[in-house]
């Protein structure tokens, strides 16, 4: 019989470890939560490698600071549209 294909394992380990670590001769247990704990390692890992490459390319590129935008005026009627086809319902009296 195959020593791999045999039922007797003198140690089981999680997913996570044997992908940290490697299985060995040790047999890799495969349920729902080794399953979980390795895609939540995962899912960590992914995360963090996205902040570092944002800040890595913000800093490549030299966008770490949005421009400053300038104060806009209030908005302010013209005089020369009080008698245009587009008007308010509340005119302005005068």
């Amino acid at each position: 019989m195959d020593p791999l294909l045999s039922a007797e394992c003198a140690e089981t380990v999680s997913i996570l470890y044997a992908v940290i670590f490697g299985a060995g001769d040790a047999c890799v247990q495969v349920s729902t939560g080794s399953i979980l704990t390795a895609f939540a390692a995962f899912m960590v890992l992914v995360v963090l490698a996205q902040y570092l490459a944002r800040r890595l390319w913000a800093r490549v590129t030299g966008a770490a600071k949005p421009p400053e935008e300038t104060p806009q005026k209030p908005f302010s009627r013209h005089p020369d549209y009080d008698g245009g086809p587009i008007r308010s319902t509340r005119r302005r009296k005068d």
